[in-house]
């Protein structure tokens, strides 16, 4: 839904302002005031709005205060211009979890281009400030009715969208404004978990050709199908929730799919579709390409004699023959280890991939679940305590909650991750005692307290080891230590 529609302008004397929104105060407070306040702040985004003159002409969009804003700045550059120069853009306001927002981005540079040609044709939009009686948004009186054409023009956009995905809008004979908003229903895109493995399987276009945000820019070369999403973050220096909004997006246009994180410790079993895999030679065929290693390091057969590259694939049968021992309860360390001949040529990342991608493979995912009654862990050197609100907070409880304020203020920022242990002269001015470390025992009895969290049943082992950053054997070693009475690890 198009929430508002706004023209702002570079003004000589008055610098960046809205000469005209619609609805009225939904950017700039109506005077006098309404019940209606404003959705964005149109001080915290006026930079943008109208930038620099390099940065003008091109898409932008911005995400702020629960909304997005899309835009196109043009500046026109000509002697009768006051400064030589008339920049202006006009924006359309959605909300920030528009499902796709690269529809609206088509109708926003053709509105601009609309509105460009009004100027640089007749001079409507100058010639429109200067007429008498005019009132600006935020004015007494505004807006004025039979004055000007701006104001019109944005009515008819946000209403007719709103109404019926369409607008034609008559300036002039050779002036006429038609926008179509495409409203085929898309398929939402499946919910994106930190521990998603994002593969391109579609090359993305240049950003010229295609909308590049700068959270995609930042990852992009991050995507190879094998970093999870929260190590992508990590890597591209992104916040988690930007990562996985990027990675929707490309979902959305097909241009990804989600895997599984791929270690030794995982196990898949086959499906239905296997059958189709065992009936399709041309699929065979794409396999046998895709999972062989490079044909070119192996030029030799066993007798010494070349080779030719179609003799240096995997043969059909050995490939079903892999896939078809690959069963529940049996790990791919298992499978590698017992299949190592026939696996000398294959690429078992590949492999797999393939068959996941496909759908004649799935990972069957393990989840702990404590049997006997949840219980605190308390370590041995904590003091019992009559009062929570009498105990003094300890050293480490002080630098949690530093640390939690402080990734607040940074992620808040919306890019830069903070860095891993905060600045000593914080710790010090907190009166926290630096030199200090935990022991050992209290690592382990603060980690095991949020294991304990994970073992209802309902959390797969792959989103465990993200979230405590430790491989699945310790896991599992962990689980099964007794430390948290019995439990039970099981998949499907």
């Amino acid at each position: 839904m198009l929430k508002a529609v706004f023209y702002a302008r570079f003004h000589p004397e008055r610098g960046i302002s809205v000469i005209h929104q619609y609805p009225n105060g939904s950017i700039i407070p109506s005077t006098p005031a309404t019940a209606r306040s404003p959705l964005i702040p149109f001080a915290d985004i006026s930079a943008y709005i109208i930038p620099p003159y390099e940065l003008c002409n091109r898409s932008f969009s911005i995400c702020f205060n629960g909304h997005r804003v899309l835009g196109v700045p043009v500046s026109l550059e000509d002697a009768r211009y006051s400064r030589n120069r008339f920049t202006f853009s006009v924006c359309f306001v959605l909300g920030e979890d528009e499902r796709d927002a690269y529809r609206w981005d088509r109708l926003v540079r053709k509105t601009a281009v609309f509105f460009t040609s009004l100027e640089e044709e007749d001079g409507f939009l100058s010639i429109e400030e200067e007429l008498e009686g005019l009132r600006w948004a935020g004015e007494d009186a505004y807006p004025v009715a039979n004055i000007g054409i701006v104001y019109p023009v944005l009515q008819a956009v946000v209403e007719d969208l709103n109404t019926y995905h369409e607008t034609c809008v008559h300036v002039s004979d050779r002036h006429v404004l038609n926008l179509r908003l495409d409203t085929q229903v898309q398929r939402p895109p499946p919910v994106v978990r930190p521990w998603d493995v994002p593969l391109i399987i579609r090359e993305l276009p240049s950003p010229d050709q295609w909308t590049w945000d700068l959270t995609l820019q930042r990852i992009h070369p991050h995507i190879d199908g094998i970093n999870h999403i929260k190590r992508i973050a990590e890597l591209a220096d992104v916040e988690l929730k930007l990562v996985q909004r990027g990675v929707r997006n490309l979902l959305s246009h097909d241009r990804i799919l989600l895997l599984d994180i791929f270690h030794f410790q995982a196990i898949y079993t086959l499906t239905r579709d296997f059958a189709w895999f065992v009936q399709d030679a041309d699929m065979q065929a794409e396999c046998r390409t895709y999972i062989a290693v490079n044909p070119a390091e192996n030029p030799l057969s066993t007798s010494g004699k070349p080779n030719s590259i179609a003799e240096q694939l995997p043969a059909p049968n050995i490939i079903i023959d892999l896939y078809s021992t690959l069963t529940p309860g049996l790990t791919l360390h298992d499978f590698t280890l017992a299949h190592q001949p026939q696996l000398t040529n294959i690429d078992i990342r590949r492999l797999i991939t393939f068959g996941v991608i496909k759908g004649f493979l799935r990972r069957v995912h393990k989840y702990a679940l404590a049997l006997s009654p949840s219980t605190s862990i308390t370590p041995a050197f904590a003091n019992p305590s009559p009062s929570k609100s009498s105990k003094p907070k300890s050293n480490e409880a002080a630098v949690r909650e530093i640390d939690k304020a402080r990734k607040k203020a940074a992620l808040s920022s919306g890019w830069a991750t903070p860095p891993a242990e905060p600045p000593l002269s914080l710790l010090s001015s907190f009166g926290v005692e630096v030199g200090s470390a935990r022991s050992a025992e209290e690592v382990r009895t603060e980690e095991d307290e949020r294991l304990r969290g994970f073992l209802d049943g309902r959390h797969c082992l792959d989103e465990v080891c993200v979230e405590m950053g430790i491989a699945e054997r310790k896991v599992v070693e962990r689980v099964r230590s007794g430390r948290f009475g019995e439990v039970v690890v099981f998949g499907m």
